[in-house]
């Protein structure tokens, strides 16, 4: 998200944060009103906490499933047999998108701060440290992967990092999933042509944005 998008985005949550503040007991009980009464060690989290996590929740529900489907998309006009097979058998089609995914990531990275001093790959990481992770990078790791550009789903399923691992797997994991599967479904289903477009070339989004930021194809619709 560009910085000056990214500030005013900000504004509209800390207003958020205001009007619940304001309302008091007759805010509505959803997920903001919940996180503000929540208490993490003890303390409730300041403003600046919440909004990374509204920012982040919000942002990662449009900006990384566009992502996300731009790639798929790309991805299966570039591998007509795999799109046939998928449509023949929709069954598949979770594994399918986590894989494919793996390979070409919709959320190229995250930050972190590290909670105590922790050595990974011969590097000493003191506690307090912000670290950036790639999980583009990790998801194309060979010493785990082998080919990373090999789609194999079934022996990749459980070493993907797509959606974070351990306590801080993605909390929207199960609801992208879904929204994946059933636009796929749906998108298979409805077309029987999906070509790269011969005269003009995709353009990939920026850093740390993942996807593409234009998509041009040629699609034709399923007659009947």
């Amino acid at each position: 998200m560009p910085i000056t998008l990214s500030i005013e985005f900000d504004g509209y949550i800390y207003d958020l944060l205001e009007t619940r503040r304001r309302a008091a007991a007759n805010a509505p009980m959803d997920v903001t009103t919940l996180l503000m009464k929540e208490l993490v060690n003890g303390r409730p989290m300041t403003d600046e906490e919440l909004t990374s996590l509204l920012r982040n929740w919000t942002v990662g529900e449009l900006g990384t499933i566009s992502a996300s489907v731009s790639i798929v998309v790309n991805y299966l006009s570039e591998h007509p047999d795999l799109r046939q097979s998928l449509a023949n058998d929709n069954s598949a089609l979770p594994d399918a998108i986590d894989e494919i995914l793996r390979m070409d990531a919709p959320l190229m990275s995250n930050r972190r701060v590290s909670t105590r001093d922790v050595e990974i790959g011969g590097r000493r990481i003191p506690a307090g440290e912000k670290i950036t992770i790639l999980w583009a990078s990790a998801n194309r790791d060979e010493r785990v992967f082998g080919d990373p550009d090999a789609f194999c789903p079934k022996k990749n399923r459980d070493q993907n990092l797509l959606y974070g691992a351990g306590v801080h797997v993605c909390p929207g994991a199960p609801l992208a999933r879904m929204e994946l599967r059933v636009l796929m479904e749906e998108f298979l289903a409805a077309v029987d042509t999906l070509e790269p477009a011969p005269d003009e070339q995709p353009e990939r989004a920026a850093f740390p944005t993942g996807g593409l930021s234009y998509l041009p194809m040629i699609i034709g619709k399923r007659q009947g």
